[in-house]
């Protein structure tokens, strides 16, 4: 894996054909804000990769930042627009999901990577 493309489909879907849930994920960039990561999920005969943001709605402090929420809401609302799936998760966070192309992965992690610390810092 380069810098550049982060993401190997081959490897992702070689552990998950291994797998027993059938299903690969790996973990590409995680903060303190978010994180991102790949994944893969294997149906016979096909399989589905996906990308995965995660968003803390608020530090370990547990303080509100209205600021942050205002970002952090213009940010989900630009990944609804992408059709991306939002779930609250009970750890306080936004998790967003969204299946690509085994192509279209490393395009759509850069690009999401641009926008978080665009639009989150």
């Amino acid at each position: 894996m380069t810098l550049q493309n982060p993401v190997s489909t081959d490897e992702l879907l070689d552990a998950a054909k291994k797998a027993t849930d059938r299903e690969s994920y790996r973990v590409i960039c995680k903060t303190q804000l978010y994180r991102i990561g790949v994944g893969v999920r294997v149906t016979s005969p096909d399989a589905s990769f996906f990308i995965e943001v995660l968003v803390n709605l608020s530090d370990e402090s547990k303080k509100v930042d209205l600021a942050k929420l205002e970002n952090i809401t213009k940010f989900l609302r630009i990944l609804q627009t992408r059709k991306y799936a939002l779930n609250y998760e009970d750890d306080n966070c936004i998790q967003c999901e969204t299946t690509k192309a085994s192509q279209d992965l490393n395009e759509e992690y850069l690009s999401m990577k641009k926008l978080l610390e665009k639009q989150l810092g």
